[in-house]
Order: C-alpha cells, then structure tokens, then sequence
C-alpha cells in the first residue's frame, strides 16, 4: 500500500478526552471530528505526551495558565518537547511533509492558539496567546530553525483555528 508521507502531530488529549482535568472533557474518549478530518487529509497522528500527566494525577481539577507558569511545568513540557523535535526531523529527513502541529484550543498547557488566564476579576479567561507547552515548543524550534504549522482543535466548534 502506498503511504501519503503526511504526518501531523497531536497533543494527547485530542486522542484521549480522559487524560482532562475533570469537568473540562468534551468527549467521552478521543475527538471524533479530529480523527475524521485526520483520516479525510490521510494524516498519520503521531500523539504528544501530556506535560501535566508527568507531574500532575490523572484526576485534577481545571487551573490556568498563571498555575502552570512554573519551574516544573515548563521542565516536564521541555522533556516532551525534546522528543517532537527528534521525531519531527526523523519524519522529515525521510521525506515526510509534517503538515502541522495540534493544540487543544483553551488548554493553559497545551492550547497553541488560545489559553484561558485569570482575568482582573478572578475569573478563567479565554486569550488569543500559547499556553506554556506550546510557548516552551515555539521556542525550541525556533532555535533548532524547524518551521511546522502550529493549529489547535476547538472541540466545541469542531474546527480548527490558526
């Protein structure tokens, strides 16, 4: 069988709903209209480890941004980070087109687009910035000169957002 060379990848909780901190699932397990536009475009998903299962339990309550931006946050993001990047230049040393990255749309860790913050009433916020993974991400690729799409999955419009 032919392969389409495409890959895309995807952070763990567009493949698996139950890895959410609780009250924040919108699926029951992974994101069906993400698979169905993965298998439409004849994308291989190759998944990205959650940052926050690597310190956090898997039972959570929602936070924001402002509770990630920590030390150990953005170390256990750069530990999964630096596995993206080897597997990114694998795909594409072989001739693979990476035909982008997926966030989660309002995940204070993992949202590429968009994160939710405090706002100055203390209420979480939805804001047009990363959340630490993807600001950790950003980074290191550039500075490893990788230029791959960056989207993420709104689960509520079934859509992706640049």
């Amino acid at each position: 069988m032919k392969r389409s060379k495409k890959i895309i990848f995807a952070v763990h909780c567009l493949l698996n709903q139950n890895a959410r901190a609780q009250t924040v699932a919108k699926c029951p397990g992974p994101v069906k209209e993400f698979l169905k536009y993965c298998i439409k475009n004849d994308y291989g998903i190759v998944p990205i480890d959650c940052p926050q299962l690597k310190f956090e339990p898997l039972i959570r309550d929602p936070e924001t941004k402002e509770f990630y931006d920590n030390k150990t946050s953005r170390e256990a993001s750069r530990e999964v980070i630096g596995r993206v990047i080897e597997q990114i230049k694998l795909y594409q040393k072989n001739n693979y087109k990476v035909c982008g990255i997926f966030g989660v749309e309002g995940s204070p860790t993992c949202g590429a687009i968009k994160t939710h913050i405090r706002d100055e009433n203390g209420e979480s916020a939805s804001v047009k910035e990363p959340g630490i993974f993807f600001e950790e991400l950003k980074k290191v690729m550039d500075s490893a000169g990788l230029s791959v799409d960056i989207y993420d999955w709104d689960i509520q419009a079934k859509k992706m957002l640049k």
